[in-house]
């Protein structure tokens, strides 16, 4: 098998928080884009955030941002594909949400909606330099279709509401949790993995010549579904459950050592 897709997950993946992007990654990718295959990210973050790490990576082309909900060219910033939450998915979401009394953030575009400025909420926005907006409520004075939910709280409260959200939703919403106190809400035909396959299909790039990484909640479908998933050591346990391959931990730069094996044995191009 040669694989023609490259999906790189970012935090905990390619790089931690600790820890900048290592010249052998951005050696190592140049090295991939040289024998012909594409390179693409596939993330939880904004587009804007994303876009940062794929200029230090020199890619060039579409990326999946917010969660999978949306692919944009990462040179001139166009959205080819975009699956934002319908104002009727946005109520029934929120409705469902209430009772739980926990902290909800819209996403649209690059900004942010909430109805109570926390200090968390107010340290993601210098941070990612993003606009915050307060409203009085998410269904009426928010976006009329933000591309995402994030709903923040315990580990224990998140995990219970995914498992309710999906059991309530079944497939009328895409639930996932990105981090285990991130509960995030999207389109039913958004995820990574649904955001790989359209892009497969515009570039003619079947399912099985595809590779994903990753470690998170969020991953777990997307290496279900690539035709290598590559879990790092030290990914949550759904994650390392499904792959097909464990890469060593991201502090051993183990994304770079799996693909240096695929390109030495020929099997990337």
């Amino acid at each position: 098998m040669v694989y023609r897709m490259i999906a790189l997950d970012i935090d905990g993946t390619i790089r931690s928080d600790d820890s900048p992007l290592r010249d052998s990654m951005q050696r190592t990718i140049a090295r991939v884009v040289d024998a012909g295959a594409m390179v693409t990210i596939a993330t939880g973050r904004m587009f804007h955030s994303a876009m940062r790490l794929t200029a230090e990576l020199n890619l060039k082309s579409p990326i999946a941002s917010f969660q999978g909900a949306e692919v944009r060219d990462p040179v001139t910033g166009q959205v080819l594909w975009h699956r934002p939450l319908t104002h009727d998915m946005l109520k029934a979401a929120v409705d469902a949400l209430e009772p739980w009394g926990l902290e909800v953030v819209a996403y649209h575009e690059d900004e942010v909606y909430v109805t109570d400025l926390t200090p968390r909420i107010d340290r993601y926005g210098d941070r990612n330099r993003v606009v915050v907006n307060v409203v009085d409520d998410l269904k009426v004075s928010g976006p009329a279709e933000p591309t995402r939910l994030v709903v923040v709280g315990g580990d224990d409260e998140i995990r219970r509401l995914e498992s309710e959200l999906k059991t309530r939703f079944d497939s009328e919403l895409y639930v996932t949790r990105s981090l285990s106190y991130f509960c995030e809400i999207l389109h039913p035909e958004g995820g990574k993995h649904k955001a790989l396959a359209w892009l497969c299909e515009q570039t003619g790039v079947s399912q099985e010549e595809t590779v994903a990484f990753g470690n998170g909640y969020n991953d777990v479908e997307m290496l279900q579904w690539a035709g290598l998933g590559v879990a790092v050591a030290g990914a949550v346990p759904e994650a390392l459950s499904v792959a097909d391959r464990i890469a060593p931990p991201v502090e051993e730069d183990g994304v770079t050592q799996v693909l240096q094996c695929l390109l030495d044995a020929g099997m990337i191009g």
